[in-house]
C-alpha cells in the first residue's frame, strides 16, 4: 500500500499529461478536460498497477537471466492483452457508474493508444530495472566469490607456515640435544616464544615490522645458539620503519631459507644482512654458498611469501640471485584507516 501511495502522484501527473498531449479534449481549461483527466488517472492506475502485478508474477516464473527472452515475450503479450481488456471494461464501468457519459467505442480506441504507451513504458522501465539489478547482483556475487577465493588462498598459505616452521625447528632441536642439553632447554623456551607468536598472529594478515623483528631476533638467537660465530647477522633498520607492515613470519621464513640452502661453517661463514632501503622495502641478503644437497622441504618458503604478498597488496616480492649473493626484497606496507594497503 505504501509503495502504491508513493506512485500515486506520478499516476496523477501521467493521467493529466495523457489527456493534454493526446488532445482527448480541445479545451484544457474546461470542466470536460478535468473530467477526462480524472478518467485518465483511473485508466493510468489500472494500467500501471495491473501490469506491475503481471510483471512480478512473470519474474517469479522466469527468474533466470537465460529466460530473459521468454520473460519479455510473455510480458509484452500478456500486458497488451490485459491493457486492451482493461480499457474496454473500465470504459464500460465508468459509463455505468457516471451515467452521464455516452459510451463510445471510439472513445475506447482513443483511450487505448495512450494506455498501450503506458503499458510499454511500464514493461520497459521495469525490465530495464530488473536487468540492471540482476547485473549488479551478478557483479556483487562475482566480487564476493573472488574475495572468498582470495581469502581461501590466503588461509591456505597461512596454514602452511606452522608445519613448515615446526618441521625445521625440530630438526634444529634434534641436532642440539646431544651437543648441549642446557642450551637445548633454553632453545625450547625460545622456540615456545616463537611458536606462541605464530599462534597469536595466525589470523592476522599483517603485523608491524617492529613485531616481526622482535620474533625474528628470538629466532636468530636459536640459530646463533646452533651455529655460533659461523652465522653473522647485521641488522640495520631505522626506527621510523618499524611502524610499517609486513606479512607475519616472512623474515623468519627467509632466515630459515638461507640456513637451509647454504653452507654454514667455520671455513664458510654465512652472512645475513637485514636493512631498509629508500624507506620502502626491507632487504634480506645473504652470501651465496649453496649446499650440494638440500634436505626435503615442504616447498612453502619463497612461494608462500610471494603468494601472500600478491593476495594482500598485489605487490611483488623481488628475488635477485647473483654469483655471490641471494637477495629478497619485501615491500613495506602502510595501512590506511579504511583498510587499504599500499
Amino acid at each position: 500500500m505504501k509503495a502504491f501511495l508513493k506512485r500515486l502522484p506520478a499516476h496523477v501527473l501521467i493521467g493529466i499529461a495523457v489527456v493534454y498531449f493526446f488532445n482527448i479534449t480541445d479545451d484544457p481549461g474546461s470542466l470536460n478536460f478535468w473530467i477526462s483527466a480524472a478518467f485518465s488517472v483511473v485508466y493510468t492506475i489500472i494500467m500501471w498497477e495491473g501490469n506491475l502485478v503481471i510483471i512480478r508474477k512473470l519474474r517469479r516464473r522466469y527468474p533466470d537471466h537465460r529466460q530473459t527472452g521468454q520473460r519479455i515475450t510473455a510480458q509484452v503479450a500478456i500486458c497488451i492483452a490485459y491493457t486492451v481488456i482493461a480499457v474496454i471494461l473500465t470504459a464500460i464501468v465508468l459509463h455505468v457508474v457516471t451515467g452521464n457519459r455516452n459510451f463510445s467505442w471510439e472513445e475506447c480506441l482513443l483511450a487505448l493508444k495512450p494506455s498501450l504507451l503506458v503499458t510499454l513504458t511500464v514493461v520497459s522501465m521495469n525490465e530495464a530495472g530488473y536487468f540492471f539489478a540482476n547485473w549488479k547482483n551478478t557483479i556483487l556475487e562475482a566480487e564476493q566469490l573472488k574475495r572468498e577465493n582470495i581469502q581461501s588462498q590466503l588461509e591456505t598459505l597461512k596454514s602452511q607456515v606452522n608445519p613448515h616452521f615446526l618441521f625445521n625447528s625440530l630438526n634444529t632441536l634434534i641436532t642440539l640435544i646431544p651437543e648441549n642439553q642446557e642450551v637445548a632447554v633454553e632453545f625450547v623456551q625460545k622456540l615456545s616464544n616463537v611458536y606462541r607468536y605464530i599462534l597469536q598472529n595466525k589470523d592476522r594478515e599483517l603485523v608491524t615490522l617492529a613485531e616481526e623483528m622482535k620474533i625474528a631476533e628470538a629466532y636468530l638467537f636459536l640459530l646463533k645458539t646452533r651455529f655460533g660465530e659461523n652465522l653473522k647477522v647485521d641488522i640495520r633498520i631505522p626506527a621510523n620503519a618499524l611502524n610499517r607492515y609486513v606479512a607475519p613470519l616472512t623474515i623468519q621464513m627467509l632466515l630459515e631459507n638461507a640456513i637451509k640452502h647454504n653452507i654454514v661453517s667455520t671455513e664458510k661463514p654465512l652472512h645475513i644482512d637485514l636493512y631498509v632501503e629508500k624507506d620502502e622495502v626491507l632487504v634480506v641478503k645473504n652470501n651465496l654458498q649453496r649446499k650440494n644437497s638440500v634436505p626435503d622441504s615442504t616447498q612453502t618458503g619463497l612461494a608462500n611469501i610471494s603468494g601472500r604478498y600478491k593476495i594482500l597488496c598485489q605487490k611483488a616480492v623481488e628475488v635477485i640471485v647473483t654469483a655471490t649473493n641471494f637477495i629478497v626484497i619485501l615491500p613495506l606496507l602502510s595501512v590506511e584507516k579504511n583498510g587499504q594497503r599500499h
